[in-house]
């Protein structure tokens, strides 16, 4: 009986440990943050396998093609045919490079985004390429909608368009994962900081 108590005891100490520790390195939101999110992983997916199917289409015109552009420099005079040679090398390297490249780079400034709504302004944060935070006020929103295609029907993700009035125009979040939910916390913010401002004015017009 003393050996069962004693595991059990040992047992529940290691639990309570690993408990602890798991909560300790846990992120926290901080209590002012409403909503926080990153753009949807599904855009990121698609892009990975549109560069590849890229690559898998590139490969395929670059047999086809040669011989063809053979025919054309034969019929050229003073270009030597090993310059034919090296622009199909490097055409077709330098091509699966950009569609990869372009697949790398929306995966990074996906990691490297961030959309939150805190108690006092919707907030972008962007770490890549360059660090960029962008703060907008509530009582600067004007008028705030979403997109939503096929894709962000099933995965739940869309663009949402805030109109603040800026001559910059209106602030994006794109690849936003549930902009209705986004939307839905964001209308009653800006309309407890809006209502207020009009009251005065709906008071001077009454009779």
């Amino acid at each position: 009986m003393k050996a069962t108590a004693l595991g059990f005891f040992k047992k529940t100490a290691a639990t309570r440990s690993l408990t602890d520790h798991s909560q300790r390195h846990k992120p926290t939101i901080p209590p002012d943050v409403i909503f926080r999110a990153m753009p949807s992983w599904w855009m990121v997916l698609f892009a990975y396998m549109l560069a590849l199917v890229f690559c898998d289409l590139n490969h395929r015109f670059f047999v086809w093609f040669p011989p063809y552009l053979q025919e054309v420099f034969k019929n050229l005079r003073g270009l030597p045919m090993t310059w034919a040679d090296l622009g199909l090398y490097w055409g077709e390297r330098g091509l699966k490079t950009i569609a990869i490249a372009a697949a790398v780079y929306h995966n990074l400034w996906q990691v490297g985004t961030r959309y939150e709504l805190t108690t006092r302004n919707i907030k972008v944060e962007n770490w890549f390429p360059l660090r960029r935070v962008t703060a907008v006020p509530y009582g600067s929103v004007r008028k705030a909608g979403y997109q939503q295609n096929l894709l962000g029907l099933i995965f739940n993700y869309g663009h949402i368009e805030i109109d603040t009035g800026s001559p910059n125009g209106p602030l994006f979040l794109l690849n936003c994962p549930s902009p209705r939910k986004f939307l839905g916390l964001l209308q009653p913010k800006v309309e407890a900081v809006v209502q207020p401002s009009l009251s005065p004015h709906r008071r001077s017009g009454d009779p």
